[in-house]
């Protein structure tokens, strides 16, 4: 969901969606900016996992685990639903699935710090981004980043999991694991996804015994649901 053109006004009557810890939450932030992304991050959520579930937008919350991966209630009870949400400049976004996942978005064409990579990122990693002509340096940082922020939001590890201890090849993605972790690559699929031409997605998840695709849906498509709420503008997007 494209939020760049968004203001506070326009946002407003999204918050009835909104449970009292999200309104707070929300009102707390400096910026208006991170008011507006924050309410409409929310809402899509909820807008999404009702699609999903066929429970009312504002019938969920949400507790976050160990490391911060909020999982969907109803009640006392899990939604049976998971999803993971992500933002950057101008963009909401998050994938719904009914497994565990892991999913992130960034700028395309965001100007990096390479240095971080020489610090975070695995050799192999590191090799392939001093392969690249510089003016494409930026964008393997981010397709590397992207694809290992989803791994660690599908394991619900977050950042307490070494980034050198996992790497990506890129073109197709495939993760290859440091002798620590006992877990079998062939296990996990990824996939990238250049949504708006400026925004790219990286999902992740453990492959499920069915096969699985991966479906952008338009805001407006769910915008009924909220109700009383004003309905998404239908210029935006989701992936």
């Amino acid at each position: 969901m494209r939020v760049d053109g968004l203001d506070e006004a326009a946002v407003a009557p999204w918050a009835s969606v909104l449970d009292d810890a999200e309104r707070d939450r929300a009102r707390r932030f400096i910026q208006p900016r991170n008011r507006v992304e924050y309410r409409a991050a929310h809402v899509l959520a909820r807008q999404a996992l009702a699609a999903a579930t066929g429970h009312p937008p504002a019938a969920f919350r949400f507790e976050a685990g160990a490391h911060g991966k909020p999982t969907a209630w109803i009640g006392a009870a899990p939604a049976g639903i998971h999803f993971n949400l992500s933002h950057t400049t101008g963009a909401v976004a998050l994938a719904v699935a009914p497994f565990e996942l892991g999913f992130d978005i960034e700028l395309i064409d965001r100007t990096v710090d390479q240095g971080v990579a020489d610090r975070y990122f695995c050799p192999p990693e590191i090799a392939w981004l001093n392969s690249l002509p510089p003016p494409e340096r930026d964008e393997g940082f981010i397709r590397l980043w992207t694809l290992k922020e989803a791994f660690i939001k599908a394991t619900g590890s977050g950042l307490s999991q070494a980034l050198d201890s996992f790497w990506f090849e890129v073109f197709p993605p495939v993760i290859h694991f440091a002798a620590a972790i006992a877990d079998d690559p062939a296990a996990w699929r990824f996939e990238q996804r250049l949504i708006h031409g400026k925004f790219l997605a990286a999902i992740g998840f453990r492959r499920p015994a069915t096969p699985v695709a991966w479906r952008q849906v338009e805001p407006d498509a769910l915008s009924g649901i909220i109700g009383t709420a004003a309905p998404i503008p239908a210029r935006s997007a989701m992936g």
